[in-house]
């Protein structure tokens, strides 16, 4: 699941001048966020992608960068409590969501839960995949967030690179420290978690739950889905990786 960008430098090769530094700076446009730095004091090179950096001491090196694409879940109370204009609310929001996110260079899935979690839809970047699955968020059931946790963490271990999930929900988890065990375990092996609550949610218990307080959020039922597609502009940017 990664978009691959293979690429051989040679560094006496591409190193341009800038105007308004002494350093020395080359941009590879078919890549994101590669810099090749020479400092004026200094006979090496510092190559840099996605906060990573490799360095020379004047001699020629080959790279490969991967061009690393984000992955996230959206997790979707379907608890009897969502029944009409909650899960529309939410429905719309995660086609905003989506759309965005798949802008960013994530890949986006789906799950449910009720009284238990049901997986709906692997990460895709095609809309086309994506928007029939939301027919099957059918309202029923109670709220078994720690399992749909564990669910979207389970899946999202399979992958590299910038993880998140985005929980929405309109209650109370059927057990909130079970809930809160497995948000922690999944942050503990770097997924991020934002969460967003209406109605009856406990906004302390979101703020707890998501990797940090600002990215837990309660707001009225007019402002579910536009909550949850602003949602993307909580996820962190894709990193890059550089392999020697």
């Amino acid at each position: 699941m990664l978009r691959l960008l293979s690429i051989s430098i040679t560094l006496n090769d591409v190193i341009m001048p800038t105007k308004h530094h002494k350093d020395w700076r080359a941009m590879d446009k078919k890549s994101k966020g590669i810099e090749i730095v020479r400092g004026a004091a200094s006979a090496g090179y510092s190559v840099k992608s996605g906060g990573i950096s490799v360095h020379t001491e004047g001699q020629k090196i080959n790279l490969h960068f991967d061009s690393q694409q984000g992955y996230v879940y959206l997790v979707i109370d379907c608890s009897a409590s969502m029944s009409g204009y909650k899960l529309e609310q939410a429905k719309k929001g995660i086609i905003d969501f989506a759309r965005d996110a798949i802008k960013k260079e994530y890949l986006v899935g789906l799950i449910s839960f009720d009284s238990e979690a049901s997986h709906l839809c692997e990460p895709v970047r095609d809309m086309k995949v994506l928007q029939p699955c939301l027919q099957n968020l059918v309202p029923g059931g109670t709220t078994n967030m720690a399992d749909a946790i564990k669910l979207a963490h389970t899946r999202l271990k399979l992958f590299d690179g910038s993880r998140a999930i985005v929980i929405a929900t309109d209650g109370q988890a059927d057990d909130e420290q079970a809930a809160l065990s497995a948000g922690k375990q999944a942050r503990s092996e770097g997924i991020d978690i934002i969460t967003i609550g209406t109605d009856d949610a406990d906004r302390e218990f979101l703020q707890n739950l998501a990797t940090r307080k600002e990215l837990g959020s309660k707001v009225a039922r007019e402002q579910f889905a536009k909550t949850i597609a602003s949602a993307s502009n909580l996820l962190p940017p894709p990193r890059g990786i550089i392999r020697k």
